[in-house]
């Protein structure tokens, strides 16, 4: 039997339909069960239009660690602990708020770009740190994103932190801001998702182009050749809470891989810790401090989801327990100043 074209489209909306109602019963039925627990440590909300979610969007992005040559594992690297006890509670969002990069919230859109975007993030933060401020610029993630595609990984399909720490070492990195920020030699060129609105543009982004060797930005004066900023040393930190946190208060944010359960794609404000539905991958996010609320232990996180998603793009999640294997994965490196 013919089926019309405008049959198709029908028997399409209303498959849709039943899908969209389906994963919107999903979302209420956890926000309900967080939110349920008597006493829970965090709440939960709408961050992203259900549809968003649907279309398996890439929100991770962090390749498995075990899929590392011997080669591009990064060496251990200890931060002497101070006679002089850490603080009890320790922001850098609060202590260096005159850095750029430390108040900004990146934003991947649909792409799987945070392993390049927080590794940016991370190295805009100390070269300001480490310079007094004397450099205070952001860094581009574009850049990792895509002319590291191939020796990181796969540009928006996901890549490696130590790979994006290593190509900083070797390549430098140039400026870049926010998508249509218009800062910096290249800027993030993936628009962000709208949140009220069915989807983005594109189920998944495809990697942008490399320009390896010009600024994207024809507003920017500078070139790219003069423009780089380098690591001298790249590393990973042990996965001993008081060894990270003694990093963090010396040199500035680390990055951090954990793992994301569906869960998490509702945070709204509290001390995240896993509470009910599945895997949805690795991701790389900045840890940006310490703290404790109500006798339990957390660090405060950047997250790479837009400053509309947790609270503000941040948030808190359990800290000395390794949730969600945060304390597993952690690198950093030091500018070449």
């Amino acid at each position: 039997m013919f089926i019309g074209f405008t049959q198709v489209i029908v028997v399409f909306i209303l498959y849709f339909d039943v899908i969209s109602s389906a994963h919107l019963l999903k979302v209420n039925q956890i926000i309900q069960l967080v939110n349920n627990i008597p006493k829970h440590t965090w709440k939960a909300g709408v961050n992203f239009h259900p549809s968003f979610l649907t279309n398996g969007s890439h929100l991770t992005g962090v390749l498995p660690r075990n899929k590392l040559s011997e080669q591009d594992i990064l060496l251990t690297y200890d931060v002497p602990i101070g006679s002089e006890p850490l603080p009890e509670c320790y922001d850098v969002t609060e202590t260096w708020s005159a850095c750029k990069s430390v108040v900004s919230i990146r934003d991947q859109s649909n792409c799987g770009s945070c392993w390049a975007l927080s590794t940016a993030s991370a190295f805009s933060d100390r070269l300001c740190i480490s310079t007094n401020m004397g450099v205070n610029k952001v860094l581009s993630g574009e850049y990792i994103n895509s002319c590291c595609k191939g020796k990181c990984g796969d540009g928006c399909n996901g890549g490696h932190p130590e790979k994006a720490w290593k190509f900083i070492k070797k390549n430098g990195l140039c400026t870049g801001g926010e998508y249509g920020s218009n800062e910096g030699c290249q800027p993030y060129s993936i628009a962000p998702c709208p949140r009220d609105a069915n989807s983005c543009s594109k189920e998944n982004e495809d990697t942008p182009q490399c320009y390896k060797d010009q600024c994207t930005n024809n507003n920017y004066e500078i070139p790219l050749g003069s423009d780089l900023y380098y690591a001298y040393k790249v590393y990973s930190v042990k996965p001993k809470p008081e060894i990270i946190m003694s990093e963090i208060y010396k040199n500035g944010p680390v990055v951090a891989a954990m793992k994301v359960y569906e869960d998490f794609l509702y945070y709204k404000g509290g001390i995240y810790q896993y509470t009910t539905g599945g895997s949805k991958g690795d991701h790389a996010i900045k840890i940006m401090g310490w703290g404790q609320d109500d006798g339990i232990d957390y660090w405060l996180c950047a997250n790479t989801w837009g400053s509309s998603w947790g609270m503000s793009g941040m948030f808190k999640i359990r800290r000395g327990t390794n949730e969600c294997g945060i304390e597993n994965r952690i690198t950093g490196g030091l500018p070449k100043v």
